[in-house]
């Protein structure tokens, strides 16, 4: 598994962060610019992205950015910080929270700064012990904590860290089978043998199959959690390791699949055979959600990865409004357009069995994979990252 192509798809911003807007409790640092003052003593203060008015008790000037704390949520109040606390800029909140000084580390507080995310002290308590330990994937697990505002522990935090494994999940899988099987296991630990050496098969591409073979794969994942955690008690050394180390990966699916306001938002991977390749697949759905709690497969945006034998990584964004379907296959394969091509007539007349209407396909080439803005930057709930 591609970990880079797997930081581009759970880096969603926009369908789990942004709506919710800044939360700010008492006492926590903030840096912002001053937009305007008002006659009334608030002025608007620009905020990472978004401009908030709030009460201030100082003198401050237009166009100055200034180190805040809070000293009050409803309304918000703000008080400027004296200027041997203030944090400027990420070498002063380096050096203010002791955090390693690499660049690392001053890419993560830019970001945060960027994001408007306030520095709570007990939250950068966590983060300087991550980060003393960590490297890349640890970065990353603390986007994700914040970016989807998953509490900072220390479990939840690796969970996600074990998301990004390097081992594919169906490799993963098969290897603690055959761990599991050297120890002539018996109860538990042999029903959990046999669960890692099944791997369902995708025999149809439509909306319909693909629901329920999510929806089975949801639903197993619970059985999997309860499984996993009481093999992991029973396990002991290596075994014992392994077991926690793909319940962490599971836990990780669970941590980031949300529902809000009648929105869904689905994450996980599972493993899954295709013909005669095995692959891990990596799927994003979102959309409404009905009365009855299932996804509404009218409106809905569904997001695949997998490596598959032939085209290597790729990427299927499928779009379904209104049950009319427009599907974009992201893979930088010569020639992938001329397949696509002479496969949409009969995906065409396979949805049409279904009830959708197949409205296009089309090819686009990936962005650079190993791009930098990758690790930060999410895709837009618009499309996935591609050149035209």
């Amino acid at each position: 598994m591609n970990v880079q192509w797997l930081r581009t798809l759970v880096d969603d911003r926009q369908a789990v962060r942004l709506p919710k807007g800044p939360t700010f409790q008492v006492g926590d640092m903030i840096y912002g610019k001053i937009e305007k003052i008002n006659e009334d003593q608030t002025a608007l203060v620009r905020i990472g992205s978004y401009t908030l008015t709030a009460e201030l008790h100082s003198p401050v000037k237009e166009g100055r950015t200034y180190t805040f704390q809070v000293q009050k949520t409803m309304p918000l109040e703000l008080n400027i910080l004296p200027r041997p606390a203030k944090l400027t800029d990420e070498e002063s909140v380096i050096r203010h929270f002791r955090l390693p000084e690499n660049e690392q580390t001053k890419a993560l507080v830019r970001w945060m700064m960027n994001e408007s995310f306030s520095f709570k002290k007990n939250d950068m308590a966590l983060i300087r012990q991550w980060l003393r330990t960590g490297g890349e994937k640890e970065v990353q697990a603390i986007k994700w904590l914040l970016m989807h505002d998953l509490p900072l522990h220390d479990d939840v935090f690796r969970a996600l860290v074990t998301l990004q494994h390097d081992q594919p999940l169906y490799e993963q899988r098969l290897m603690l089978a055959s761990l599991i099987d050297r120890a002539h296991p018996k109860g538990t630990l042999a029903t959990l043998s046999a669960h890692l050496r099944h791997i369902p098969t995708l025999s149809s591409f439509s909306p319909e199959h693909m629901q329920r073979l999510l929806e089975e794969t949801m639903k197993q994942q619970d059985e999997w959690l309860v499984l996993l955690q009481t093999a992991a008690e029973e396990a002991t050394g290596e075994l014992k390791a392994e077991i926690a180390s793909l319940l962490d990966r599971m836990k990780a699916y669970q941590l980031l699949s949300t529902n809000s306001n009648s929105l869904q938002h689905i994450f996980t991977q599972f493993p899954l055979l295709i013909g005669t390749h095995a692959t891990d697949v990596t799927i994003q759905w979102r959309g409404k959600q009905r009365e009855n709690g299932k996804m509404d497969t009218d409106y809905c945006r569904i997001l695949f990865y997998l490596t598959m034998a032939t085209l290597k990584e790729t990427i299927v964004d499928v779009h379904i409004q209104q049950r009319i379907v427009h599907i974009s296959i992201i893979n930088d394969t010569p020639h992938v357009e001329l397949y696509a091509s002479a496969l949409e007539p009969s995906l065409k007349e396979k949805l049409a069995e279904h009830g959708y209407t197949l409205s296009a396909v089309s090819v686009k080439l990936p962005i650079n994979k190993r791009s930098e803005r990758l690790l930060v930057e999410p895709f837009s709930y618009k499309g996935v990252d591609y050149r035209v």
